[in-house]
């Protein structure tokens, strides 16, 4: 029982490593850089960063095909980047936040590099490890995986650095990430993956390029995407505006993660498993239009403090119902012995189109108010029901034509 259930455990500790460095830079950096004063707009650019991740598609095949050692093609590649993290974020420590703007900048698109290196390791694994049945809970547990590196990266980080000091608590947390990296020694490699660590390497840049529904896929989530990306950004940095403590924001983040990855995530996954992946796209994107076009009404007759708090919870409410329903769609579409190429060529479409709602979410809040960041997801999410709908309906009227030109090729 144990060895059946290793790699779900493994799902979690390895997303709990990568998101744990991540959400130290999506969480805790831009909290602490605006209560040093800077600004909306340039806390918002910081967020560019995650660049890696819209690029990373372009190594990809490296990772899907090139072994680095005898732990086998996936653990070898999660290994390497754990290591790369924990080196990292040490080197991180000793910089200083008020000042060195510039290298903490390079420093955070560094880390970024090697977390979205590891996500292709990580997303290959699941989608090999797991038949087309377990996925959906994969995607769930994946997503708890985050959860524990959110709170970790996040809240827990923020609340050291207030107790003992930026270096001291970046240290620590360089420490626990050695930790985390030992568990990849206790995962079994995929048993697709074991006669293929000396393969030799064979790029798929150009097999993506002419994918046609790669592309159609990373076009209709696209609206949906960018808008929850303006919300995303913006939604801490109106608590620091309110005057809470950057811990508090921490937990306040870190709470609403854990609740909704503890609730919606899993209710997601279980309604997910009774219907296809593509209508169950269809029915994610419309309920969180639905949610966020509610939210924004509400924002408008509630106190400001209470509204600002509930806003964090639905905007991670809104990112586990996205992340557990796009990633089900994403590891169905993936191609046998592709799987960490054609998923992450999607998420990194995901993040390119994130990094188009994180760039101006800055300038949004500042010329037009927090409350048009709540507009913006509603409007996106419908659009990208409309275009998901749109496209369900084209497959099902080109399945009948299909069976009929076999029938009389018959």
């Amino acid at each position: 029982m144990g060895s059946r259930y290793m790699p779900h455990i493994g799902m979690v500790a390895l997303a709990s490593q990568q998101y744990l460095a991540i959400a130290f830079i999506y969480s805790a950096i831009p909290v602490i850089l605006r209560g040093n004063g800077a600004s909306l707009e340039l806390v918002g650019l910081y967020s560019t960063v995650f660049f890696a991740f819209t690029i990373n598609f372009l190594w990809a095949p490296v990772v899907d095909r090139w072994s680095l050692n005898r732990l086998g093609l996936r653990r070898s590649w999660i290994l390497l980047t754990q290591v790369a993290t924990t080196t990292v974020l040490a080197a991180m420590a000793f910089l200083n936040p008020k000042t060195d703007f510039v290298a903490i900048f390079l420093v955070s698109l560094a880390l970024a590099t090697i977390a979205a290196t590891q996500r292709i390791a990580t997303l290959g694994y699941i989608a090999e490890a797991l038949d087309s049945g377990e996925r959906p809970l994969g995607a769930a547990l994946l997503g708890w995986g985050r959860v524990v590196g959110h709170v970790i990266g996040g809240a827990v980080c923020l609340q050291l650095i207030e107790i003992v000091g930026w270096r001291p608590a970046l240290l620590g947390l360089a420490v626990l990430l050695a930790v985390f990296a030992g568990w990849v020694f206790a995962i079994p490699e995929p048993l697709l993956c074991k006669d293929r660590w000396r393969s030799p390497l064979r790029l798929s840049i150009f097999a993506i390029l002419r994918n046609n529904s790669l592309w159609t896929t990373a076009a209709l989530i696209a609206p949906g995407v960018i808008g929850v990306a303006v919300a995303f950004a913006t939604m801490q940095l109106r608590l620091v505006d309110l005057g809470f403590a950057a811990a508090d924001i921490g937990w306040i983040a870190a709470l609403s993660n854990v609740v909704t990855y503890t609730i919606i995530a899993p209710l997601t996954s279980a309604i997910l498993a009774r219907m296809a992946p593509q209508r169950g796209l269809i029915w994610g994107c419309a309920v969180l239009a639905i949610g966020f076009g509610a939210l924004a009404i509400i924002d408008r007759y509630i106190g400001v403090r209470v509204s600002a708090v509930g806003s964090v919870g639905f905007v991670f409410a809104a990112l586990a119902v996205q992340h557990v329903t796009f990633t089900n769609w994403f590891l169905g579409l993936a191609r046998p012995g592709k799987a960490g190429t054609d998923v992450t060529f999607l998420t990194s479409a995901m993040s390119a189109f994130a990094l188009v709602g994180f760039a101006p979410s800055g300038f949004i809040a500042a010329r037009l108010g927090y409350g048009v960041t709540l507009i913006v997801p509603g409007l996106g999410y419908a659009l990208s029901a409309v275009l998901a709908a749109a496209l369900l309906r084209q497959s099902d009227t080109a399945a009948p034509e299909e069976e009929l030109m076999i029938g009389r090729t018959h």
